[in-house]
């Protein structure tokens, strides 16, 4: 098989939307940035193929690219590497000057080291009048916020400091000072959420230290006004004390009370940590969690949180329709599907889209329609090859084709065996469920006894996944 032009090159191409491959190539086109038509030439090559189809790498292997590029000419493969390896680099420079434009304030603190150094004061005083409006029109507070102000203060202050070091010392001190503790304690307490939210799934001996009276400093009123310190102190709360349902609501509560003074990474993330709490919840039974995550959901929703530099992760997408369809969202969840599938990753948007929907259809018991999708989904992925068996066990089941479950059953514990990507662990969680679905074909309805005996066996299971399904089953005998 023909090797492809460059895995990294195209890799980072088909993260590009069509708006930024069309921003790219203006990039590229640049003589200041490039000097190199050839390597233009490669782009459009590329832009042509990815922008009709970005699955479509047959058309992108050495041979053929450099046939469009330069036939008759004899192949030369170390000048097409290097092409492609300019192209790359350029592609990742536009990359990271797009995100320059989206957040302003490095440049402007560019701007400030610059034109100080040209000792250019009138165009000085106006990029900082800019700066200084930022600072107190601001409505999101975040970590960011904070060192972007520590380091605008902390070159004044160096500046007037080395000129006469006794004009307005401490009015210029003072700002950057605070700024940089309030930047310091709130990255330290996100630090301690993650180290407190990683120590709730993996056993670790090592600990995460906090200075002395840490805890007694942050109780200062000065730093009432940052609302990620009361946001990080509730949720520390929450991590140290899961029992208490009671902290969980007033996180909620306090999320949509200032949830317009938080950054959308920072609104993100406390939404997931408040995710991690109802996934705890349900792993203790109470199913009444999956309704209040799939509200929390809708909320990042509804606020645009979920889109992370122009994309949603494929696991998330997937958590969020498993979710809503446990909590019975169904018309929900299918709108859902077909409106974020276009923000998932070109290389895997069809795979995820088509298992979706397929365990939509299958939780709306259109078992034809979702067994015809799942032909569609291909195993790459350990994860879909999982999920894939499990809605075609549970199909089979509800149509009492237990032939056919029978077979399935025997064929998914050849492929646990055999496969070593799946955990020992998650290995023994899938045959216990299996032999669990075994059993349940025994049950005849109404047999009190057996039901009892397998409703514990249900409970006292630790694979969470298909643990519903499993009680719906029950009630249904009952």
């Amino acid at each position: 098989m023909e090797s492809l032009l460059s895995d990294k090159l195209i890799t980072l191409l088909r993260t590009f939307g069509k708006i930024e491959l069309n921003r790219l190539r203006k990039f590229v086109e640049s003589p200041y940035l490039n000097d190199e038509p050839d390597v233009l030439r490669l782009f459009d090559i590329c832009h042509a193929i990815l922008k009709k189809n970005p699955n479509d790498l047959a058309h992108l292997t050495k041979g053929k690219v450099w046939k469009k590029l330069f036939a008759p000419k004899p192949y030369n493969d170390l000048y097409l590497r290097r092409m492609a390896s300019d192209l790359t680099q350029l592609a990742i420079r536009f990359r990271a000057m797009e995100q320059r434009n989206e957040i302003p304030t490095d440049q402007w603190l560019n701007e400030q080291k610059a034109l100080e150094a040209a000792g250019l004061d009138k165009h000085l005083a106006g990029v900082e009048r800019q700066i200084t409006r930022h600072i107190e029109d601001t409505s999101i507070l975040d970590t960011e916020f904070y060192l972007f102000t520590f380091q605008y203060y902390w070159n004044i202050f160096n500046r007037s400091y080395r000129v006469v070091a006794a004009t307005d010392y401490m009015a210029k001190l003072l700002p950057a000072d605070h700024a940089l503790e309030s930047f310091y304690i709130t990255q330290k307490l996100k630090m301690y959420v993650a180290w407190l939210s990683y120590r709730q799934f993996r056993n670790t001996d090592r600990s995460l230290p906090l200075p002395p009276g840490f805890w007694e400093h942050i109780e200062n009123t000065s730093f009432d006004l940052i609302p990620m310190v009361g946001v990080y102190k509730l949720v520390v709360n929450i991590l140290q004390n899961p029992a208490e349902e009671s902290l969980f609501v007033e996180l909620l509560q306090k999320l949509e009370d200032i949830g317009d003074s938080l950054s959308v990474a920072d609104y993100r993330e406390c939404c997931f940590i408040a995710q991690n709490y109802c996934a705890l919840k349900i792993n203790e039974g109470k199913s009444e969690y999956y309704n209040r995550a799939n509200e929390i959901f809708k909320i990042m929703v509804k606020r645009g949180a979920l889109i992370e530099d122009g994309q949603l992760a494929e696991g998330i997408y997937k958590n969020i329709i498993t979710t809503g369809l446990r909590a019975g969202e169904h018309k929900w969840v299918e709108q859902f599907i077909e409106e974020y599938s276009w923000y998932l990753p070109p290389a895997i948007r069809e795979n995820a889209y088509a298992y979706n929907l397929a365990n939509l259809y299958s939780h709306l018991k259109d078992y034809n329609r979702a067994m015809e999708v799942l032909r569609s989904v291909e195993y790459t992925d350990v994860t879909y090859a999982l999920g894939a068996k499990t809605i075609l066990l549970r199909i089979y089941y509800e149509q009492g084709e237990y032939m056919a479950l029978d077979s399935l059953i025997d064929s998914f514990k050849i492929y646990l065996r055999r496969n070593k990507q799946i955990s020992k662990n998650l290995q023994k969680e899938y045959n216990n469920f299996l032999n669990l679905v075994k059993k349940l074909t025994t049950i005849r309805p109404g047999d009190k006894k057996a039901l009892a005996e397998f409703k514990e066996r249900v409970l006292a299971s630790s694979y969470n996944t298909p643990k519903k399904w499993l009680k719906d089953k029950i009630a249904e005998l009952e």
